[in-house]
């Protein structure tokens, strides 16, 4: 953004912060290193758009991939037309932002175990967590298929990349850390979480603010709490099922969720609809495809617009994207108890 707007500061409300904010960084330093220390090698305009060419890349690769999946070549022209009109793709892409590595591990994931090539899954995975750390969420479904030995590689291999960075750089590790237990609550325009949705009805009501941070504990606590039980609750699973599972439940705890992060969703409906070949999973993907509705309520004078808006003006916009997860992740749990239907035994052989 400093790069796009040519300042160095950033505007935040009233106030001028210069960047960070509240951390150094979230991400663990090997990445900077490697996608930012390649990227900083072109000038910013260069680099930019030639993330923009790899984002377009993965695209084309993800719909030519996640034919694997599909028996129903309807179901896979559909699920391929929801890739192309997806718009958080669209800010993904025009922000250069880094989700669609994500995405594209996590399908590869998918279709490694749906043939059966327990490893290669792994291996996938893995790659997704060290890409970016949110996928970490997800390692519930790796403990509870045993697969303890990948899960051990992974960490150290992160131990390995990481130490050098934290034990040369004074303070770095405290710093990285810090971004973990910091008090800020995230809801602006920009964010699209559950937690955006919590917090603008919570100030719209008129609660005590020192209970927030309280109340956004409990619900995230039962929220995993919930998932944690699906997964490890019946003998068997089917783990496209409970890994769509688990992906919305970054979107409903996750304090930083903006509008691009719901790329993430791809992999969701492709699973869902590839799985139990069924086409109504892609009914709440229309709410994924359509613009929030934003552009009715921004006021451009203000700088914070929200800070006008009433009760159904937030959750209109706020729920706009949170709403379809959450009716997703619910109807997922419900299902798992209810209509199971294992693909999976209940360990892989190691």
């Amino acid at each position: 953004m400093s790069v796009y707007y040519g300042v160095r500061e950033h505007r935040y409300g009233s106030e001028h912060l210069v960047v960070p904010y509240f951390s150094g960084f979230r991400y663990l330093p090997y990445y900077a290193v490697l996608y930012g220390g390649l990227l900083s090698m072109a000038a910013p305009w260069t680099a930019y758009w030639l993330w923009v060419v790899f984002v377009e890349i993965l695209l084309i690769f993800n719909l030519h991939a996640i034919r694997i999946l599909f028996i129903d070549e309807k179901l896979l022209r559909l699920t391929r037309a929801v890739w192309l009109s997806f718009s958080p793709y669209y800010i993904e892409m025009h922000i250069g932002q880094q989700s669609m590595v994500t995405v594209t591990l996590l399908t590869m994931c998918a279709i490694a175990h749906r043939e059966s090539r327990p490893y290669k899954r792994d291996f996938f995975y893995g790659l997704s967590v060290l890409w970016k750390l949110n996928s970490i969420l997800f390692i519930p479904i790796w403990i509870k298929l045993r697969r303890f030995r990948s899960i051990m590689v992974l960490m150290l291999v992160m131990v390995i990349l990481s130490a050098p960075y934290f034990l040369v750089v004074p303070g770095s590790f405290s710093e990285f850390a810090s971004y973990f237990h910091h008090k800020f609550v995230a809801a602006g325009p920009n964010s699209q979480g559950f937690t955006a949705l919590f917090v603008s009805i919570w100030q719209d009501t008129g609660l005590s603010a020192t209970d927030l941070p309280i109340a956004l504990s409990i619900w995230k606590y039962l929220m995993i709490g919930l998932a944690v039980a699906t997964t490890f609750l019946p003998k068997r699973i089917n783990v496209l099922r409970v890994l769509a599972m688990w992906i919305c439940i970054y979107f409903l705890t996750y304090q930083y969720v903006w509008e691009h992060h719901y790329v993430m969703m791809l992999p969701v409906y492709t699973m869902l609809v590839a799985s139990s070949g069924r086409v109504r999973w892609l009914i709440p993907a229309l709410f994924h495809i359509a613009p929030t509705p934003y552009f009715f309520f921004n006021d451009p004078t203000r700088s914070m617009p929200q800070e006008t808006w009433s009760v159904f003006q937030d959750l209109l916009y706020y729920g706009f994207r949170t709403a379809p997860v959450a009716i997703i992740f619910f109807t997922l749990v419900w299902s798992e108890f209810r209509f199971p239907e294992p693909d999976h035994k209940i360990s892989d052989p190691e």
